[in-house]
Formats: structure tokens, sequence, C-alpha cells
């Protein structure tokens, strides 16, 4: 008996019924239809070709920007029983070969590629031999010169179309207004196309904007009011780590995590945290993508995102269950930066995108007419110090390069180092006789390096940290303390980024193709600026309704539930400046040392009241500020 959708749901992935609208959506592929589905995060956008896959003789071509969402999903898949495979920068050609065959003789029910792969003639030539049963575009917004993190190599899709003119195409997204839509059914050349989208208005999530003195307090009490998993998104690295240790410190279960971890500790830092051994992620934005956990019940940002569609994204993890949670934006009173300061952090224009690429070649003595397929390491902190450029702004020059397949960019996850030995086996096991993590980490170092003790020898942390279950910074630690006491000689890795060239340097000319997108991108990056800085500054209009609106939604009522309309509510109770002088001072009376925000909590009134009531009791002398930002009588 023929299987139905529904029945391989139940074999697999275990549900009993499906989410709406992805019935409807499988049905329309397996008719062979081209369709479109816009499903906001958390709508299970992957079982809509991948339940077809199954059911359709021959492999799902699936398409993705993201390499590590493409190995998460084959690892999936492949748990799961299902054939899968990926071909993305690192595979070998003797791997994509065996790969190719598998598929030819229907061994692969589904094989991921990276958009930049279609430029390659002889793998396009290969794929043509093939029975390909569907073609779907994964975050298909990256088609269109309107959508976020636009990549030109996804213009090359519309050749798979004339390749196999009868397969469908499944074209899929999160995030998309209807120019974008419009834009993608254009480059992708879909036809009678079957339109599902679903609402973006998540009824259980209530999103909140405060401004506030004291950011890591206030996350504290949202934490003691809501212990449940969490994940605080902040900008950089090094804010992870300080933030998610402050928390241990504080007897919270919290770790961090960043692009810059190796694959070892990203897996465990993920498992500790869906396992809840760690229910609290201190994270940058590389957090998050493909990861479904239902009972999220806070997202926290410490600081405002780019834009919209990425802070609709990493808000909707939370309360996936349907279950109430909260998606709180925290900022200080400094915050958010003007549009045209933020313009001239984060804009760069072609002049200085055509100076990076011409010291960056300068910098790995690459000469006119080479570099072309050869890769290089080197350290972004020494190359941005060398030519004085701005960091922000030349990392982004970077990523511009990588999405417009002038180079590939990615972080040095090798992390090897140098290291030799001066003194004998028996001398440094004497020294860490009383400490068995150093021990431990010495004996693995010793078994897997014999020749360490007579010449600088490479070893790889992320080698060393996965055998003795330690972190990289923990072994990082030892061999300086080591070294410091004379017993190694230890040689860190500098080259933090790697980077490989698609194409020789040939002056700005190998760049003038990418000028127009550099345009297009900047008044694309200001105008989403424009919407989230307006999302976080206006306090008259209901969140969703703003959230809504951008991506071309009506929400007739006010939600009643966001930061705005409890604002609002509170302001139809009106109380004079002299009542609240009253209620403060009263306060501080009894409390002894009171926050803005805390007085804002206690008092139930609204912050900015609180703020002018608060300085003028500073001018009149009444009360004092500590340098904890406290308030007190005098």
């Amino acid at each position: 008996m023929t299987k139905k959708p529904i029945d391989l749901l139940q074999q697999y992935w275990k549900h009993t019924s499906f989410r709406e609208p992805q019935e409807a959506i499988i049905d329309a592929v397996l008719q062979r239809k081209d369709t479109f589905a816009l499903l906001p995060t958390g709508g299970g956008k992957s079982i809509c070709f991948q339940i077809p896959a199954l059911l359709l003789p021959g492999t799902c071509l699936v398409i993705s920007p993201l390499v590590a969402l493409m190995q998460d999903q084959v690892n999936n898949l492949n748990a799961l029983g299902i054939k899968a495979a990926a071909i993305v920068g690192g595979t070998s050609l003797t791997d994509i070969d065996a790969i190719l065959d598998n598929c030819l003789y229907g061994e692969y029910k589904l094989l991921y590629l990276s958009p930049e792969r279609l430029e390659q003639t002889w793998l396009l030539e290969r794929i043509e031999n093939l029975k390909i049963s569907l073609i779907a575009v994964d975050e298909a917004h990256c088609i269109s010169q309107w959508g976020n993190d636009f990549r030109p190599a996804y213009l090359k899709i519309n050749q798979l179309r004339k390749l196999f003119s009868s397969v469908g195409i499944i074209a899929l997204t999160g995030s998309a207004n209807k120019r974008v839509i419009a834009d993608i059914c254009t480059n992708l050349e879909l036809k009678d196309v079957a339109l599902f989208t679903k609402s973006f208005y998540r009824d259980n999530l209530i999103y909140g904007v405060y401004q506030v003195e004291n950011k890591e307090a206030i996350v504290e009490r949202i934490l003691q009011k809501n212990p449940f998993p969490t994940i605080i998104y902040v900008r950089s690295r090094k804010e992870t780590q300080l933030l998610a240790q402050q928390l241990n410190q504080k007897n919270y279960k919290a770790n961090f995590f960043h692009g810059g971890l190796n694959t070892f500790e990203k897996k465990k830092r993920l498992d500790d945290w869906m396992a809840e051994k760690t229910p609290i992620m201190v994270a940058t934005n590389a957090f998050g993508m493909g990861i479904d956990k239902k009972n999220v019940r806070n997202v926290i940002h410490l600081q405002l995102p780019e834009n919209l569609e990425n802070y609709y994204q990493e808000a909707g993890r939370a309360g996936r269950d349907e279950s109430k949670a909260f998606a709180s934006l925290l900022l200080s009173p400094s915050e958010p930066k003007t549009v045209e300061d933020w313009c001239k952090e984060n804009i760069f224009d072609k002049a200085f995108l055509k100076l990076v690429y011409r010291k960056l070649n300068n910098y790995l003595s690459i000469g006119l007419g080479e570099g072309y397929n050869t890769s290089y390491s080197f350290s972004f902190n020494q190359f941005c110090l060398h030519y004085k450029f701005p960091y922000t702004l030349t990392y982004n020059a970077l990523q511009f390069l990588d999405r417009q397949a002038i180079c590939r960019l990615t972080p040095n996850s090798n992390n090897k180092t140098q290291v030799q030995f001066v003194v004998s086996s028996s001398e440094l096991l004497d020294y860490v006789y009383d400490n068995e993590r150093q021990e431990n980490v010495l004996l693995q170092i010793i078994r897997h390096y014999p020749g360490i003790h007579e010449y600088n020898t490479p070893i790889n942390l992320a080698f060393i940290s996965e055998q003795v279950h330690e972190p990289i910074l923990f072994i990082q630690e030892c061999l300086q303390t080591w070294h410091q006491e004379n017993l190694c000689i230890f040689t860190p890795e500098e080259h933090d980024l790697e980077l490989t060239f698609y194409e020789a340097w040939e002056e700005d000319k190998t760049i003038y193709r990418t000028f127009p997108f550099l345009e297009q991108q900047n008044k694309l990056k200001r105008e989403q600026y424009e919407a989230i800085y307006f999302y976080a500054q206006n306090d008259d209009i209901c969140k969703n309704k703003i959230l809504l609106q951008y991506f071309d939604e009506k929400l007739e009522q006010n939600c009643g539930t966001c930061s705005t309309c409890l604002q609002r509510s509170k302001k139809k109770t009106t109380v004079s400046l002299t009542q609240i002088k009253e209620l403060v001072l009263l306060h501080l009376q009894r409390e002894e040392v009171a926050s803005a925000s805390e007085l804002e909590i206690a008092l139930n009134l609204s912050i900015q009241d609180i703020l002018v009531v608060l300085q003028i009791l500073v001018e009149q002398q009444q009360i004092k500020l500590n340098n904890k930002n406290q308030y007190s009588l005098i």
C-alpha cells in the first residue's frame, strides 16, 4: 500500500498531525506544482520538502546558503534512517564522486548543495544525469535583491529550471514581504505558484522594549520571575563570556556560545542547553540556527539587532510550545544609536571596499593575476591594526566579498598552536601531580605528540579538548602556566581567519561587478535599521502592529500585552509629579536604596516620570545617587 504523508510524519518524526499549513504545502508539492512557503520561525519548513522527497522517485535537490544548517539537517535525517548527503566547501572530489554515484543509483533521497556550487560547470553536468524529483530552495529570500542577506550566487538557481523543466520547485523562507516574494518568484521562474503564508502574529509571545539603567539587574529580575530555558543575545564574543561568568557567580546555570568555538564545544554547549544542564545560553547571533527547543520562555536582547528580520527570527525562538513567553529588548538611556551614527559605523562605500580588497591582496603578497583557488590564514586584528582600518566596517566588507563569491571567509577553527617541552616528562609529571585536570591534558599531549621534546610541534587544541573533555580555554591556560614556569615554549596560533579566493586579483576590476549590489545593499540596510530604530523608539504604537506592518500584515486590534500596550494602560491613571515624589520618598524610606528600574516596577509608573522626579529630588538634595545607580535618602 502506498504510504501517505501522515504515515511518514508518524513513522520518522513521531508526530500525529501536521501544523497548519504543512499538509496543504506537501500536497501541492506532490502534485508537481511550483510552491512558495512563507513560514515564520518555528513553522516547520524543512518537513515540507523532506516528506515529498521520501514519496517521490529520485533525489530531492536542496539549495541552502548555510553550511552548518545543511550539515545539521543531514545529520538529523541520517539519525532518523533517511539517507541524505551534503556537498559543502570542504567536500573532497573523491567524496563528491561517491555522493553523486549514490544519488544516481537511488541511495540518497536528499542532496544538499550551497548555491555557489551551481557555478561549477562540471558539477552541474553531473547533476544533470541524476533523477531529480524536486528542487527545494531554502532561505529563498537570499535570491531577492530586496531580501535580507542577498547572495548573487542564488541567481544561478534558475539554471536548474532549464535543466529540469518538468520538476517542481518549492521556495521556502521565514521572512519576506510582498516585494521580496514577487522578486523570488520572478528570479526562480516559478509558474502558477501555489502560495502559502502563515501569519507572523504570535499571540503567546509578549514583546517588550525597555529603557533601563542596569541591564544585568533587569536580566536577573527576568530570570527570577521566569526561571526557565533562556537565550540572551549580545553583540560580541567577549560579552557572551563575561555575562555567563557573572550569572554563574550568582548561582545561575549559564554557558556562552559564539562562532569562534570549535565544533566539539558548540555541540557540547548546545546539548547541555537542550538537556537543561545549563538552561541559560548567552550568545551572539551565531546561536539558534536550526534549533527547535519548544519550552524557551525568555529571549532577551541586550543590544538592538541590525534589522527586524533578524529580531523576529531570534525572538521567535521563545514559546514554540505555544505557552506564554517573553521577548525583551533592553536598551540603556543612550541607546539606540541614531540612524546617521549607525550608518557611519556599519555601512561602507565602494571606495572603502576597493581599499580593503587592494590592501588584503598586498598583505597576503598576492601578485596580479594570482590568488585564484588559493587559501590563506591570517590575523584579522593584525590586518586592521596594520592599515588602521575600523574593525566593524572591515569585517562587513570581507563578509560582502564572501557573499559576492569573490572569496570565502571562514573562522580558523583548526586552532593549532606550537609547543615544545624543555624539561623531561618526569619533571612535568612532578609539577602537575596534585592537579588531575592538568595531568590529563599533559598526558594526552605527550601521548599524541612523541617528538614534542625535540622540536616545536603543532598541536590541535580542538583534538586535545575532545580527548580530555575540557574547554580549549583551559588547555591554553595550562600551556601558558607551564610556559611561565619555564617547562615549555608555547606559541599560540594567531591566525583567526581563513580566506579562499574564488577569483584572481586583477586590481579593482575583479570587484567591479559587485558595486551595483553594494549600492543596493546599503540602501536596504539603511531602510532596515530605520525600521528597527522606529520599533525600539516608538512608544505609541503596539509592538505587534509595528512588526506585522513591516511584513505586510495588518493587526486590527492592539495586542494588549506588549510593553507599549501595558504602558498605555498605566497612563490612563494620571498621577501628578507631586504624588510621584511622595511615593518615591516613601519607597526609599522603606527600602533604603532603589534604582530607577526598581522604582518603575515597584510603583507601577512610567520610567519617564520616574526619571524626571528623581532628577528633581537630586537637585533639591533630598536624595543621592551611588556608584551602582541606586538612589537613597540624604
